[in-house]
């Protein structure tokens, strides 16, 4: 296992940049190990559930997730920051943190059920939201254990559990649906594996450089403090969501929530790239936005650069090729969801952006700023949900796509706030001609896949992502001291594993 590379070890800027390019390339590697097992398990969930027990599933997971935000209290964003800085807490933050966790989530599970049957969900819905929440506690205590771990720049570690969560779950889960299991006992195997998984990751703690772990209430305070901006962020970029699924669940058949939860979550294997940026990026910016401004606005803009070359084939992709995705699932029950992804081709490209974006604004401590810009997204899926749900619902029998629609809405304008909030310096003459050749690629990209339409999408696509290599590479928009670094890392690691 690597040591871990700090920036303060050298002051020049390659030294940030291949601390941020390591930690990113370990988090992107356990997430594209870990796609086909997430894209398998939903799979298998969904052809075995069909697509009203898969509907309420996603509702389940959707509603414990976001309850469970509150259980962690912001602190996502406040113990990588704190331990960055000093290391010798680590114990007592972590330790503060898993109590609070720990007292604050039975409440939260009791506000969830007494809602859920306000909303007059019945027996199997309350069943469902119980597991969920079991899932989403012990994800909550694996979070923190990762986050103190972060703390240290150290992604490899929490790269290692995010595979082994997702092998052991496919392992547990998938015969459990082969073998005739439903609803229930899909979710029970799911917490079985993540209690493993978090029986594990503790063994890892001490070795990293985490002292004993010793609660206490002047640090439950500090997190409390420093956590409420991140928790009301975090609540404002969840809450959309949520009542996307309440409404679709009230306003269209349960078939239709079902083409919507596929959609979602072929949108979330896309977007694992950038969850792995931004999980490397944000504790690196935290100490750089005190130690060196000048180096903040360029590991940023940097960042921004790079997903740039990456959001496209992605979004594109989503765009031209949504059968490949929904062939998984099966077409026959979710065919109708490539209408969802098409638009949220779209809300694809936006987040690529407007996540680099939101993690350099709250490690710049504009954390009640960003919340209100994410509670503009609430502002929209309440207003605009109750019109285009049924609009869409009536004229072409899909409600879902009324939801894709305003998340398109509440994303742009996010980004446009972005970029007002962004402290100046990040974007520059030198960030707009590196994103040129990403566009020329796309179109690249677009123009071969149109031209091999009738090859079928599984041997098109393979054809424009190709033509969108080849002309990154004739355009320069690939960094070859990136891939020399990426490539001497991947070397490293393999003369270590011989």
């Amino acid at each position: 296992m690597d040591g871990p590379v700090s920036a303060r070890d050298g002051a020049a800027p390659g030294v940030t940049r291949r601390l941020v390019l390591r930690n990113t390339l370990y988090l992107t590697v356990s997430q594209a190990l870990t796609v086909p097992l997430s894209v398998l398990m939903n799979a298998v969930a969904a052809r075995y559930l069909g697509a009203e027990a898969f509907g309420f599933a996603y509702l389940a997971f959707t509603l414990s997730t976001f309850g469970f935000l509150v259980v962690a209290w912001g602190h996502d964003g406040v113990l990588p920051a704190v331990v960055a800085r000093d290391r010798s807490r680590a114990g007592t933050m972590l330790g503060s943190s898993l109590a609070f966790r720990l007292a604050l989530g039975v409440v939260v599970y009791g506000v969830l059920a007494a809602g859920c049957h306000l909303l007059g969900y019945g027996r199997v819905m309350q069943e469902a939201l119980a597991l969920s929440c079991l899932v989403s506690a012990l994800a909550s205590f694996i979070g923190a254990c990762k986050d103190a771990i972060r703390g240290f720049e150290r992604t490899d570690i929490p790269a290692y559990a995010h595979v082994a969560q997702q092998l052991l779950a496919a392992v547990i889960v998938v015969p459990v649906f082969v073998l005739g299991g439903r609803l229930l006992a899909g979710i029970a195997a799911q917490a079985a594996a993540a209690a493993v998984v978090l029986a594990v990751i503790w063994r890892t703690l001490r070795p990293v450089g985490i002292g004993p772990l010793e609660p206490k209430w002047s640090a439950v305070k500090e997190l409390f403090a420093g956590g409420t901006p991140f928790v009301f962020f975090g609540l404002a970029m969840n809450l959309q969501p949520n009542i996307d699924a309440i409404f679709l669940s009230k306003l269209a058949p349960t078939d239709v929530m079902g083409w919507y939860a596929v959609t979602r979550r072929l949108v979330g294997v896309l977007l694992f790239p950038a969850s792995a940026l931004i999980g490397a990026l944000y504790p690196t910016l935290c100490r750089l936005f005190s130690e060196d401004k000048e180096e903040f606005n360029r590991t940023t803009s940097d960042a921004l650069r790079a997903v740039s070359l990456v959001v496209m084939p992605m979004a594109l992709g989503c765009a031209l090729f949504p059968d490949i995705g929904i062939a998984i699932f099966g077409r026959s029950s979710f065919g109708r969801a490539d209408e969802n992804l098409r638009v949220l081709s779209l809300f694809v490209f936006l987040v690529y952006f407007s996540m680099p974006l939101g993690t350099c604004i709250l490690a710049a401590g504009k954390q009640r700023a960003w919340s209100v810009v994410q509670s503009l997204c609430v502002v929209t899926s309440v207003l605009l949900d109750p019109l285009l749900v049924p609009w869409f619902q009536k004229r072409n029998g899909n409600g879902g796509m009324g939801l894709c629609v305003a998340t398109v809405i509440s994303e742009a304008v996010v980004v446009v706030c972005g970029c007002v909030l962004a402290p100046r310096g990040i974007f520059g003459r030198k960030f707009f001609r590196s994103v040129l050749p990403s566009l020329l690629s796309g179109g690249a990209m677009a123009t071969v896949a149109w031209i091999a339409t009738r090859l079928g999408s599984f041997v098109a696509a393979p054809l424009a992502l190709a033509a969108y290599a080849a002309a990154l590479w004739l355009t320069g928009g690939v960094d070859k001291r990136q891939l020399e670094t990426i490539r001497a890392s991947l070397g490293r690691k393999l003369s270590r594993s011989q």
